[in-house]
């Protein structure tokens, strides 16, 4: 194979994994912004909520959004390093 050749095929497969990278980036941002969304509805529900059992059951929720939360954004970072790399 020519010289030129075997750059436009490593160029192809270096495009394909920075494309894959940033197609994981939008998703998950994406789906980020979601779960903050969620995470401030339901600090206004347990803000009105009166019964003490319902507001319980809704901190356990905003517990696990959250903690989701922070998962993703610890891995949007890492994508994100991968990406500078």
């Amino acid at each position: 194979m020519k010289f030129n050749k075997l750059l436009k095929k490593l160029k192809i497969y270096l495009d394909s994994d920075a494309d894959q990278l940033r197609k994981e980036d939008e998703g998950l941002a994406k789906v980020l912004k979601k779960l903050k969304k969620k995470e401030h509805a339901l600090k206004a529900k347990i803000a009105a909520e009166k019964d003490k059992d319902d507001r319980e059951q809704l901190q356990q929720e905003l517990k696990v959004v959250h903690s989701q939360r922070e998962k993703g954004i610890k891995l949007l970072a890492t994508l994100r390093e991968k990406k500078r790399k």
